[in-house]
C-alpha cells in the first residue's frame, strides 16, 4: 500500500481529507473530493459528467478512487471511459485497457501522462524493449504502439496477474503480434515458490509476497505458485531472436532487480540493453548503480519522497 493510499484511507477513516476543498453538504462522494455539481445519481447508477461516463455503483470504485487520475486521462491523455458486458474499459486513439482495480488508472497516468518510461532516442535502429514486470501489460502495449519498436518481450509470474495481461494484449490485436509474453519472472537463478497474492495490490507484488507496510491488511488474499527463471538465460535467448536492435528494458519486479542484475553482470549480458529503466525497492540500490557504472553506463539514481524506493535511469555512453 502506497503512503498516498494509506493516509486516503485513514482519513476516509476518520472523516476527513488534507487540503480539503470540496463541500460535504449533501455531497456523497466529497471525501473522494468530488463536487457534488461533478455528478449525477441515476438510481443505482453514478453518471460522471466531466468523464461523460454513467457507471452502477457497484463498478464505479476505480473511478471514485483515483478521480483526479480518471479526469487527467480524459482531459490530457485523450481517453475515453466506457462499460462493456458490465465491464470498465478505457481506451485513447491506439490502445485499450480492461480495467479491473484503481491502480491500473495510477499506472496509466504514470507512463501516459508522466511519461515514467517515455524514451525519446534519435536511434534509427528498430527498438526491442525488454519488461520484466508486466502487470496487466500496460508499459508493453505502450511500446507496443509505437512504428519504431518491433519486439516487445514481457515477464510476469503471478497467474492471476498475467491473465489480465493477456486479456489486454487480446483486446489490442494490432500490436500483439510484436509481443512475446512469458508467465514466469526473472532472478539470479531457476527456482519456484509459493506465495501470498492479492488482486487489489498486484502492482506490489514480487519475490516477497505481500506488501510489508505497516498495519497493511489485505484484501482477496490467495496462494499462488510461481516459477522463476535465471534471468541471464532469458536475455541470452532474447539476444539470440534480434539482431541490431536498440534494447529498452523497464524492471519493476519489487525486490528482484538486485538479482537480476546481478545474473546478467555475472554473465557478461547487463551491456546488452541500451538503456535501463528500474525501480528499486527497500535495499539501498548502490550495488545496481555500482555495477551499470562499472559496465560504462551514465545512471541517474533517484528516491521517492517519504518512501524507501526509487527509480535508476541508465543509458550506455557508447549508445549509437
Amino acid at each position: 500500500m502506497s503512503l498516498r493510499t494509506l493516509t486516503h484511507d485513514f482519513h476516509r477513516f476518520f472523516g476527513l481529507k488534507f487540503e480539503k476543498t470540496i463541500s460535504s453538504f449533501r455531497n456523497k462522494y466529497a471525501i473522494y473530493n468530488i463536487a457534488k455539481n461533478e455528478y449525477v445519481i441515476n438510481g443505482n447508477n453514478i453518471l460522471f459528467k466531466k468523464l461523460n461516463l454513467e457507471i452502477p455503483a457497484s463498478l464505479a470504485t476505480p473511478i471514485l478512487e483515483r478521480y483526479q487520475n480518471a479526469l487527467n486521462l480524459v482531459s490530457k491523455g485523450n481517453f475515453t471511459f466506457f462499460l462493456s458486458n458490465e465491464e470498465l474499459y478505457v481506451r485513447n486513439e491506439k490502445l485499450e485497457f480492461r480495467i479491473n482495480d484503481e491502480e491500473e488508472l495510477f499506472i496509466l497516468t504514470e507512463v501516459f501522462l508522466e511519461g515514467s518510461y517515455n524514451l525519446v532516442s534519435p536511434t534509427k535502429k528498430k527498438i526491442a524493449l525488454i519488461d520484466v514486470g508486466m502487470n496487466v501489460g500496460i508499459t508493453t502495449l505502450f511500446y507496443a504502439s509505437k512504428e519504431n519498436v518491433d519486439k516487445v518481450f514481457s515477464f510476469e509470474p503471478f497467474v492471476p496477474t498475467f491473465s489480465m495481461a493477456q486479456q489486454n494484449v487480446k483486446l489490442n490485436k494490432k500490436y500483439s503480434d510484436k509481443i512475446e509474453v512469458n508467465n514466469f519472472g526473472l532472478a539470479k537463478e531457476d527456482s519456484e515458490l509459493k506465495l501470498d497474492y492479492s488482486t487489489t495490490q498486484k502492482g506490489r507484488m514480487g519475490i516477497g509476497g505481500l506488501p510489508k507496510s505497516a498495519g497493511y491488511i489485505a484484501a482477496g488474499v490467495s496462494q499462488q505458485k510461481v516459477h522463476l527463471k535465471k534471468a541471464a538465460n532469458e536475455f541470452s535467448k532474447i539476444k539470440n531472436k534480434i539482431s541490431n536492435h536498440f534494447v529498452v528494458c523497464k524492471i519493476d519486479c519489487e525486490g528482484a532487480e538486485y538479482e537480476i542484475i546481478d545474473s546478467l553482470n555475472n554473465s557478461n549480458l547487463i551491456s546488452f540493453v541500451d538503456v535501463y529503466f528500474i525501480e528499486w525497492h527497500e535495499i539501498n540500490p548502490s550495488s545496481i548503480v555500482s555495477s551499470l557504472v562499472s559496465n560504462n553506463y551514465n545512471v541517474i539514481e533517484t528516491s521517492f519522497r517519504l518512501l524507501n524506493t526509487g527509480m535508476i535511469y541508465a543509458i550506455k555512453k557508447d549508445i549509437s
